[in-house]
Formats: structure tokens, sequence, C-alpha cells
């Protein structure tokens, strides 16, 4: 088999459970999952969800693509032309192969004017969702997925608690969260950061015939994003996501003209705020913030650098981040050169502590040159975690 051919899609429903799997030949099918309370939202008028994956799956694999199902005009036009090109600046692994769309189409039934975003508990979509209401336009649904973001191991269990946190977490907003698992992380081989935006864009499309606009929660600033190789698609956020409009359904990036910082001021003095906020990677059951990988200890430091601590003691271990919290001072000052989020909270602690991090700034030099050269980088993570074991106190 020399291509891939999408010829349709099919629903199925077991238990509370429905399932729209697609119709291909040439390898694996894709298939998502979801509450059959949704399935007025599901698109069954085209393949649009389907297709923007297998474009990207064909491209993994060397293999032309064809379409026979319908597909959105718009969108069958960008992917051939813009987005295709884009992939590849990506992610140069990718094969430019010939993507052949027999039944594109422009008319549509419309779904009205309804809104909705990704919700995980994180400092972006809680931006985002607490924007939107006080600018008088909530969302009328938010979305939960699965698409790799949830590891490799015991997938269903962590999906399921991270499910629930997040579902506790959005219960100020008084809207439904609606759960959205699939199989696109077992049948592609790119790692989910390298197609994260397409990923997840894909869940949105699937309920294109229940949703008009998707905000989409960026974390890249405009000066940082762009297309080019990078190994995570959410630089391009601002760039790919017009393109992957349709006749239907419309995607923005939303939160990309402000920092962490920023984002955390503002979700932290917003009433609509649950004071509950997770943003841990760790694939742990219970979820609960682990309070040592880079993005907990990233976040419990810019919580202090704003002084709210009362929200760093109700989403993470506090008396666990005493003890880490030189070493992780320590980390961010030495990696703050080559990530502007860091440096966004390095200059924030600077602010606030001035000369009393004199300290943490020699060692965090320190600490630089021995990752550069003692340090192979396959072990760099782990010495990270170790690290802040090491240190117990730090002035200020």
């Amino acid at each position: 088999m020399t291509e891939i051919i999408l010829k349709g899609c099919t629903l199925t429903q077991t238990g509370q459970k429905i399932r729209v799997q697609a119709v291909v030949d040439g390898c694996e099918p894709i298939w998502f999952e979801l509450d059959k309370q949704c399935q007025s939202m599901i698109d069954t008028e085209s393949v649009d969800a389907f297709f923007i994956l297998y474009a990207w799956l064909a491209m993994e694999r060397g293999l032309d693509l064809r379409v026979e199902g319908r597909v959105s005009r718009q969108l069958a036009d960008a992917v051939t032309q813009d987005i295709k090109k884009m992939f590849l600046t990506l992610c140069p692994r990718l094969h430019d192969i010939d993507i052949d769309v027999l039944n594109p189409a422009s008319s549509w039934p419309q779904s009205g004017d309804t809104s909705a975003t990704g919700f995980s508990g994180g400092v972006d979509s809680w931006y985002t969702a607490l924007q939107a209401a006080e600018n008088g336009t909530p969302y009328s649904y938010y979305l939960f997925v699965n698409t790799g973001q949830h590891g490799e191991d015991n997938v269903k269990e962590v999906f399921a608690q991270r499910f629930a946190v997040a579902e506790s977490a959005l219960r100020t907003m008084d809207k439904p969260l609606i759960a959205i698992d699939s199989n696109i992380d077992v049948i592609l081989r790119e790692r989910f950061q390298q197609r994260v935006a397409i990923s997840n864009i894909a869940c949105a499309l699937l309920l294109q015939q229940g949703i008009s606009r998707y905000d989409y929660s960026s974390s890249y600033t405009p000066e940082d994003s762009g297309v080019f190789e990078h190994y995570s698609m959410s630089v391009m956020d601002p760039y790919i996501l017009p393109l992957l409009n349709t006749e239907r359904i419309r995607f923005f990036s939303i939160g990309d003209d402000a920092g962490r910082i920023e984002k955390l001021e503002y979700i932290a003095s917003r009433d609509l705020f649950s004071n509950e906020t997770y943003v841990c990677i760790e694939k742990t059951i219970p979820a609960i913030n682990c309070g040592c990988c880079f993005k907990c200890r990233r976040t419990q430091l810019a919580l202090e650098s704003i002084d709210r601590m009362v929200l760093l003691k109700e989403s993470f271990d506090f008396s666990f981040y005493k003890k880490i919290r030189l070493g992780s001072m320590v980390g961010l000052f030495s990696s703050a050169d080559d990530n502007n989020l860091d440096l966004e909270i390095k200059n924030a602690l600077i602010k606030k502590y001035g000369l009393n991090l004199f300290f943490v700034r020699v060692l965090s030099v320190v600490w630089s040159l021995a990752k550069k050269w003692s340090y192979p980088k396959k072990v760099d993570t782990l010495t990270m975690r170790l690290l802040p074991q090491s240190f117990q106190t730090l002035p200020g």
C-alpha cells in the first residue's frame, strides 16, 4: 500500500459512550469517544476531524493521502497548500506527500453562535476562561481531551483522575466539561508536543455541529512564535490556527498577549477563580501537583514572586516547597537565558528580593557551568530533580 485512503467515519454507541471512528484503508483507524449526551454536537457530515490527523500521519509514514469523504473546502485548500508546508518546516522528519481531496464542499449546515475552549485547570486555560467570562462572553462548553498529554502508562486512569481535578476546578464557571478520549497518541509516531495543536483542534472539529467558535489557549508570546523548526507545534499557534478554520467553525489563539506572571495575577484576583489550579506534568495517581516537575517549580516561584502564597499553599504541598525552594530558584535562574517564561519569573523575583538573591545568582552560574561541562543531557532531568533536595533555606 502506497497511500492512505480516508473514506468516511462511523458512529456507534456502547452504554453511555459514543465512538466516532474513521473508515480508512492503508493504516489503523483513529477514533474519538465521548458521552452520548454530546451526540447532537458531533459532526457526521464531514471527515474534517480525521483529515487533519491523517494528513500528518501520512507525512510521518511517507504515504500519499486520498480523501474520499466530504471535507471542508476551506480546510482542504489550507492543508494541501500552506499547512503542509508548515508541517515540513516545523518537523523536517516528515515527508512531502501528495494529498488528493476528492469531495470538498463549501455549503454546510450552521451550528449557531456557540463557543468553547479547552480546560485542564492550568494557568493558560484558566486565563482564557476567566477573560471570556469577564468580557461578558462566557463559553458554553469546555473540552478536556486525551490526545497524548496523559502519558503512555495507565492512560485511562490518569485521564479520568485529571478530568475529575479539572471538573472540580471549573465548578465556579457553571458550565459542562466535556471529556473526549481518543487513540491519537497510539497511532501517531511523533511525540505529543510536536503535533499538539492539530491533535487538540481535531477534537473541536469533531464537535463543529454544535460549536462555531473555539478559543485555543496559547503559551508562547508573539516574539517567541513563528514558523520554524521546533520541538513544539505551539510556537505556530497564531499562524496555524486560522488556517484550520472551516465554513462552520473558527479558531482563535488566546493568551499570547500575556506572560506567566500577568496571567497568574489576573487569575488570582478574579472572583470566579476557584483557587484550584493543576499544572503538573507527572502522570501520577492520584492527580496532584507533584511540586517537583519544571512546571510545578515554575508556578510555585511565580506565585511567590507576586505574593500569592495563599494560592500556593492551596494548590501545592507548601512544606515540600520550602525544602526545594532554593534549588528551584537556582534551576530557574540557570535556564532563564534560554527560556522567556523562566526569565520573566526570574526578573520578578529579583525585583522582589534584590540583593538577597545574590547567593542564588552565584549558584545558578555554577550550576549552568556544571550542566554544560560535567553532565550528559540524558541525566540532566534526574539531576535537576535531586538538586533541590540538597538545599533547605533561602534568605529573604
